[in-house]
């Protein structure tokens, strides 16, 4: 029984510090030694993009986002704004509306599709030769398209995707926890993106070519669509970093959780309808979707199963009781971040233990969800905080 407890115990380590450092690492030794060299562009580059801004009782945003998207640093002839209204019973359509006179079109569904199944009516009727998607609580930089839409010169290219930055405001805790999230998640796609192609996309702002867009299935729109590119296409998922979306947090901590765990479920339910992506050798990022995805699955019940050994091991000698005592101790700074961040108080020596709790919980959640095969394809909005000023 001791060494059944010793043998799951050092296998959960081993899962739990692969996945968060160990294939970080990897990736990003492997980037620098055999990295691809990001190809010369020019800023004479310019296709005809199509910008899709789905929307579903958007009233309080909506405005604010098309002048944003018309202060754009990108040709206005070679530019085409689309606003979809999904649904919306609230003024969204009436404001966007008002901006047509500024060659803003407006798709009305009376009833609600989902953003997947707009995408697959919308696109096809498009005129961009790149499709680029945004979410309307983001504010775009004013050069984001243009940086976004360069990597296309290269052909070989069929997504991508820009950078997720959000806004950090006083008396809202959620965004530290967003941000440092995202930091981390950029490092690791940028790395990817050197070997061969980033997994998924950020849905606050991405690209893909419409010559190669693939009807869209019912889950997370960001993911299924580039790594549907590259298991049938071969094609590259480019990260670009210099193209930046701003985003506000979510309105609260519960709020961010459950997008989350949402997002998890969305994922869970896309490993069968791209079942490639986990065969070695089947496609160019078998390993990197195994390790930074799949992985990721299982370290919730590795964390558990760390736990549970440890409570045995602790009996067995000073060195498992040591463990057991940090492991301990770590929760125990976890729900201390959790109590200082809702008070709008953040430590690092609290907040990443905190973090790192939160977000795997959100995986939890999600693998007791899965089965139950449920995902709301009609999407649920993220309520965040409107930014300051």
């Amino acid at each position: 029984m001791l060494l059944a407890d010793v043998s799951i115990f050092w296998l959960s380590v081993a899962v739990v510090v692969y996945t968060y450092v160990g294939y970080p690492i990897f990736i990003a030794i492997l980037a620098r030694i055999r990295g691809r060299r990001s190809r010369e562009t020019t800023a004479a580059f310019l296709p005809f993009v199509t910008l899709i801004i789905p929307a579903h009782n958007e009233e309080r945003w909506i405005r604010h986002k098309i002048e944003n998207t018309l202060e754009l640093d990108y040709p206005r002839d070679l530019l085409q704004i689309v606003i979809a209204s999904d649904g919306s019973s609230d003024r969204t359509v009436d404001i966007a509306r008002e901006f047509e006179s500024r060659n803003v079109a407006v798709a009305v569904f009376e009833e609600r599709h989902g953003k997947q199944e707009m995408l697959n009516l919308l696109v096809p009727k498009s005129v961009g030769d790149i499709v680029v998607m945004t979410d309307t609580n983001v504010l775009l930089r004013p050069d984001s398209v243009r940086l976004l839409v360069r990597s296309f010169a290269d052909r070989e290219v069929g997504c991508v995707t820009g950078r997720k930055l959000c806004i950090e405001q006083k008396g809202v805790p959620q965004g530290a926890g967003e941000n440092l999230y995202w930091r981390y998640e950029s490092w690791i796609k940028q790395n990817e993106s050197c070997l061969h192609s980033c997994l998924g996309a950020h849905g606050q702002l991405f690209a893909v070519r419409r010559s190669v867009f693939p009807p869209v299935k019912k889950v997370g729109e960001d993911f299924y669509i580039p790594m549907k590119l590259v298991a049938s296409t071969g094609l590259r998922v480019i990260y670009e970093p210099e193209a930046i979306a701003y985003t506000p947090a979510a309105a609260n901590l519960a709020i961010e959780f459950e997008r989350k765990t949402r997002a998890h479920v969305s994922f869970l339910l896309t490993l069968s309808l791209l079942p490639v992506l986990m065969f070695p050798f089947k496609t160019p990022v078998w390993w990197q979707y195994v390790s930074h995805h799949v992985l990721r699955m299982i370290v919730p019940p590795a964390l558990i199963a760390m736990f549970v050994s440890l409570a045995t091991l602790a009996r067995s000698g000073r060195f498992y009781f040591a463990l057991f005592v940090a492991q301990v101790i770590f929760y125990a700074l976890a729900a201390i971040g959790f109590a200082l961040a809702r008070r709008d108080i953040r430590i690092k020596l609290f907040y990443v233990p905190f973090y790192f709790t939160f977000a795997n919980a959100a995986v939890a959640l999600a693998l007791l969800r899965w089965p139950r095969r449920k995902y709301d394809y009609a999407w649920k909005r993220t309520e965040r905080i409107p930014i300051a000023g």
